[in-house]
């Protein structure tokens, strides 16, 4: 666990430097009770994220959850001063849905969750469902944010993982299908006053386009190439599923952001949120469904969808807690710039 995420974190187990942080982006003078619930939240997610490295996969997305739900709770309290454990409803943010049904059949895909108030929700609430990505870049330097979804909204797990490029070819090997995703250079409104003109990577192929600009939601679009660049320009004001794009092996560090299709076309969640659904997904099934969760590993039938979920697992290890640096590092200059 020595990289730069977590040794960035390990301030936030320390009193001094988590009244310096609450001082610094709230302008507030922090309480004891306040530096405890922080720090303590921050600890318990580093024992538990050191415990699922050492686990066996049996146990292992069980204890990666506590640890992202860990994480998230440090990231809620550190936001929201004006929250405090007491006042943070005890439950997940979460519900699962007809599960036992979906297990029954191996349909991994249909496993469903509902938003609930919790913690899921609050992480929502205190980020402002706002994405912080790197572009061309190895530091943050973008920023969107998007509309936050309704209590009572409906996810299943192959709508979530279709809006996260990097488990494309994992997805394929599931489910026989292509994970559709454009890699993107640059978006500005539309010079025509509505709409988005999209500069994004070839090659591109026009099953791909239509399925994430579907015209059902974003109507007829254009198509342009010039000078070995794709615009794709539309007339509304909907925009793609906007995801971290993390492994590039041309660009070792170097974020890229891709564009996929909303869940449901209309719900959008920041990558924090993504990878902590992913999380939950896992870790449930693990927990309540533990017979299901180890036979997976064992050449039964029905586990086609092992590789991606150990690639999910890998993932989440790597990249939550550095999820959680960059939020907690934010308001980042370009974004004041763009408030000035």
């Amino acid at each position: 666990m020595q990289n730069k995420a977590w040794n960035k974190l390990l301030e936030f187990e320390t009193r001094d430097l988590v009244e310096r942080f609450i001082k610094n982006k709230h302008n507030r003078d922090s309480t004891a009770r306040q530096v405890l619930e922080i720090t303590s939240n921050f600890i318990q997610a580093r024992e538990y994220f050191k415990n699922s490295q050492r686990a066996e996969i049996t146990v292992k997305p069980l204890l990666q959850y506590y640890g992202v739900a860990s994480l998230a709770r440090g990231l809620i309290l550190s936001c929201s001063p004006k929250i405090s454990e007491s006042s943070m409803k005890p439950s997940h943010g979460l519900d699962t849905l007809n599960w036992r049904e979906a297990l029954v059949k191996k349909d991994f895909g249909s496993l469903t969750v509902t938003i609930k108030q919790g913690t899921f929700y609050e992480l929502l609430t205190s980020t402002g469902n706002k994405t912080y990505l790197k572009h061309n870049s190895s530091g943050v330097n973008w920023s969107l944010d998007f509309p936050l979804p309704k209590i009572g909204t409906q996810i299943t797990l192959i709508d979530l993982v279709q809006t996260i490029s990097d488990f494309s070819d994992e997805f394929e090997t599931w489910t026989q299908r292509k994970l559709h995703f454009l890699t993107i250079q640059s978006l500005k409104h539309s010079s025509q006053g509505e709409g988005y003109e999209f500069v994004v990577n070839k090659p591109i192929d026009s099953s791909t386009i239509a399925e994430i600009l579907s015209e059902e939601i974003y109507g007829p679009y254009s198509i342009t190439e010039n000078g070995g660049k794709t615009t794709i320009s539309t007339k509304t004001n909907h925009i793609p599923q906007f995801s971290q794009r993390f492994t590039d092996p041309f660009n070792i560090g170097i974020g890229d952001i891709s564009l996929t299709r909303p869940i449901n076309n209309n719900l959008y969640l920041n990558v924090l949120s993504q990878y902590y659904l992913l999380s939950f997904f896992l870790g449930m099934l693990s927990r309540y469904f533990p017979s299901t969760w180890i036979s997976l590993g064992r050449t039964e039938k029905g586990d086609s969808v092992y590789p991606l979920f150990i690639k999910i697992i890998d993932a989440i290890d790597k990249y939550f807690p550095l999820l959680i640096v960059e939020y907690l590092g934010g308001p980042y200059n370009f974004e004041k710039k763009e408030i000035a």
